[in-house]
């Protein structure tokens, strides 16, 4: 199994230390956050010379032998606000442009591709409204992400236009090529299993996990309920050969700061990579 691990799990530290953490904790590949500017790869940066913080950042990760496992771009710090199927066509626009520049920051580091969110329910529009937009519009970021040899997968969330796995699947079958980056947790929380999650598999190219349960969006290992031993043994049976990252985040909401994050994640390697070895993945 290859594992890594999200560098926005220690927003206090500079990237250097955070990578040095990483690398020194036993993981060999690093999951990058672009939220905004809150995290220590900034989207201003990344916009403004996509080439030139994919140089500095990939100096760094190569000093500690760390590859990049992923490229995870949020936009905006809330849900709607250049959201992927914003109702308003001039916003999307806006948001795709964003999204190109990632993708050659994506490319200039040889990340494997990069994660996205699917959008939200906007107004009184239903469920298959908010997927049919989201559709349209990550079919187009499907095609740039294939023109450069990148997946694009999106992640499935609380809060999302696809807060089941039934959703998440409608979404993915309506949109050819996009992948799943699978986070079980928004759908433990919400009181889903890890069998409800199995007709996700094959179309996941991204795996991101934490403890969780229901109510529980992130806890210490020994508080974890989802069954990560069945994900991995469903991984394996699904041929999935990509990362599967460890996905700690530190804020207050769902009581996210109430975690020790570096005892947790070195706990929580440790458990994936004895499934690992288990499932033989």
């Amino acid at each position: 199994m290859k594992l890594s691990c999200a560098d926005y799990t220690w927003p206090a530290l500079g990237h250097k230390a955070v990578m040095a953490v990483v690398a020194d904790l036993g993981f060999t590949g690093i999951d990058l956050g672009v939220f905004g500017d809150d995290t220590q790869v900034k989207l201003s940066s990344v916009v403004h010379d996509p080439a030139a913080e994919a140089a500095r950042v990939g100096r760094v990760a190569e000093a500690v032998g760390l590859a990049i496992a992923d490229v995870f771009l949020i936009p905006a710090n809330d849900l709607e606000n250049l959201a992927p199927n914003h109702p308003d066509p001039a916003v999307r626009e806006t948001s795709l442009a964003l999204y190109r520049s990632t993708l050659a920051f994506a490319r200039a580091l040889g990340a494997p591709g990069v994660t996205v969110l699917p959008g939200v329910c906007f107004g009184g529009e239903s469920v298959g409204q908010a997927i049919a937009r989201a559709s349209e519009d990550l079919g187009r970021r499907v095609e740039l992400a294939d023109a450069l040899g990148l997946r694009l997968s999106i992640e499935g969330h609380s809060g999302s236009c696809v807060e089941t796995p039934e959703d998440f699947a409608d979404l993915l079958e309506r949109t050819p090529g996009l992948l799943a980056t699978l986070d079980p947790s928004h759908y433990a929380y919400a009181g889903y299993s890890a069998p409800d999650l199995d007709p996700l598999v094959p179309r996941t190219g991204h795996v991101q996990i934490r403890p969780s349960g229901p109510g529980l969006m992130q806890g210490r290992l020994p508080d974890n309920t989802f069954d990560l031993e069945h994900l991995v043994a469903s991984l394996k049976a699904g041929g999935y050969g990509g990362w599967v990252a460890t996905e700690f985040v530190w804020m207050e909401k769902w009581s996210c700061d109430r975690v020790d994050n570096t005892s947790e994640t070195a706990r929580l390697m440790q458990y994936l990579s004895e499934l690992g070895q288990r499932a033989g993945l």
